[in-house]
């Protein structure tokens, strides 16, 4: 099975840092690759001209972001960017 996973939060996706699920805003599962692919470049081209700036790593990971958008961090007592990210696994991991 192949997920096409959104994300919001405090850093890029392709850090899979433990918390990572939390930052999920929707999953969508797939049988087939080819139909997760399509949505996945449906939802990165949304992005793409939503935010002025991305970053992709590996294939099918990537994070936009406008400079102006930030969230303040009680613990950091400063403000952190906010990510919006896409990305395509298989079996929740990432595809090599």
């Amino acid at each position: 099975m192949f997920q096409v996973i959104e994300l919001q939060g405090e850093y890029e996706p392709w850090w899979f840092f433990d918390d990572w699920k939390e930052q999920i805003s929707q999953i969508k599962t797939f049988e087939i690759f080819d139909e997760a692919l399509i949505d996945y470049q449906k939802k990165f081209e949304l992005l793409y001209n939503e935010f002025p700036s991305y970053q992709t790593k590996k294939q099918y990971l990537a994070a936009f972001w406008d400079d102006e958008q930030n969230e303040y961090c009680p613990e950091c007592e400063d403000d952190i960017q906010l990510f919006h990210s896409v990305m395509l696994l298989k079996e929740y991991n990432v595809i090599e």
